[in-house]
């Protein structure tokens, strides 16, 4: 039966920024006709991130809508009529299950999101990392893995309408889908800025170095995972910062630190030694650059599509911690070998740092930023076309 969808509400689990605002291209579903709202559940399957984090771009939209409970949210999903959309930006788990179910329960249509892929930890990588971790475990730990292991029909959960993917290899995540759930291939949020980009030309410098910023010894992603830090400040920047004057004094380059969007260098000590850091500008400074300087940063997306050679680098502290994995995975799948900052003497193979793995380059393209065939066009423009003739 084909439902003319009127009505798109995007779930979420995280408080809207203007960042996500423009990123979830609400003005492009709007311009095509449907009446676009965001429904925030972070009170309740984040209350530490809720009290804790306040956003420096914060947005004041009256199509916004903050739930405090689990019980406000059910019942306001109960309600929704089906000429609605969801678009369940929400991670499959034991806190959002109430969600999920609601969804099920009115028989709702909604997709999830999986087009920002990054490489995963291979299954050898996994099994030592974990072992490493089991000192670290607790009941809630173990509860989460078991969960994830038990068929979402058993818990009452209707599969996903659609899968919003990217690359090739971006539909691997946990999510209620099924053979059944219709795939819709896109592309990264981050390929639609490339898009734009490419229609301004700049001049590029090759001996400017772009340092992706991870807001490494602050970020909230730890208050959302219940990690440890992985670096103190204390121990982290310096060793950054002795690694940038090392290739300034012996390569002739100078470095930009794209700095982390939710990152709040203003109210920090100069941790980057007076070398400028620029925010919201990351697309814009790796086009310019002659190269990019990584540990696992998803704009390394933008390094591919720019065609820039990736530095990547890590620390024993870091490699002491859940960063270790995704750093070497991410380094291999583009043809090279983290820098551990710790070695001294620290040598740098210059040549091979700035060379490109063409073949590996075109691979990660392919598998997640953007599938070979898929659409040229703004991701949204695409979900639009696609959810106006959708008749299942």
């Amino acid at each position: 039966m084909r439902i003319k969808f009127k009505r798109i509400i995007f779930f979420i689990g995280s408080p809207l920024s203007q960042r996500d605002y423009d990123r979830f291209g609400i003005e492009v579903l709007q311009k095509n006709g449907f009446e676009v709202e965001v429904w925030d559940f972070t009170p309740f399957l984040h209350p530490q991130v809720n009290r804790n984090i306040k956003l420096f771009d914060a947005i004041n939209w009256e199509k916004y809508s903050i739930f405090p409970t689990w019980n406000e949210a059910r019942s306001a999903i109960l309600k929704l009529q089906h000429n609605c959309f969801i678009i369940c930006m929400v991670s499959y788990q034991i806190k959002s299950l109430t969600i999920y179910r609601a969804l099920s329960k009115k028989k709702l249509r909604y997709c999830v999101f999986m087009a920002n892929a990054l490489p995963t930890i291979s299954n050898k990588k996994s099994m030592l990392y974990s072992l490493r971790r089991l000192k670290k475990i607790d009941l809630f730990k173990v509860i989460t893995v078991l969960f994830s292991k038990i068929p979402y029909n058993y818990m009452g959960i209707r599969p996903a309408a659609i899968n919003l993917a990217g690359g090739a290899m971006s539909t691997i995540y946990n999510y209620p889908v099924s053979k059944k759930t219709n795939i819709l291939w896109l592309h990264t949020l981050d390929y639609d800025i490339y898009l734009k980009k490419c229609l301004n030309p700049v001049h590029h410098d090759k001996k400017m170095g772009v340092f992706l910023d991870e807001y490494i010894p602050f970020h909230p992603d730890y208050i959302f995972s219940g990690l440890s830090v992985p670096s103190s400040p204390e121990e982290y920047y310096p060793s950054i910062r002795k690694f940038f004057e090392l290739i300034e004094s012996k390569y002739g380059v100078h470095i930009v630190i794209a700095a982390h969007p939710i990152s709040h260098y203003e109210n920090h000590p100069d941790y980057f030694g007076g070398r400028p850091v620029v925010k919201g500008k990351t697309s814009e400074l790796v086009q310019k650059s002659g190269f990019v300087i990584s540990h696992m940063s998803t704009s390394i997306n933008f390094a591919v599509l720019f065609h820039k050679p990736v530095i990547f680098l890590t620390s024993d502290r870091l490699q002491q911690s859940h960063m270790k994995p995704y750093i070497e995975q991410m380094a291999s799948f583009i043809g090279k070998k983290p820098i551990n900052l710790d070695i001294n003497p620290l040598i740098i193979d210059w040549e091979k740092e700035i060379s490109i793995n063409e073949n590996a380059y075109m691979n990660y393209k392919h598998s997640y930023i953007k599938r070979i065939g898929s659409e040229d066009l703004p991701f949204w423009q695409i979900f639009a076309n696609f959810i106006k003739n959708y008749n299942k």
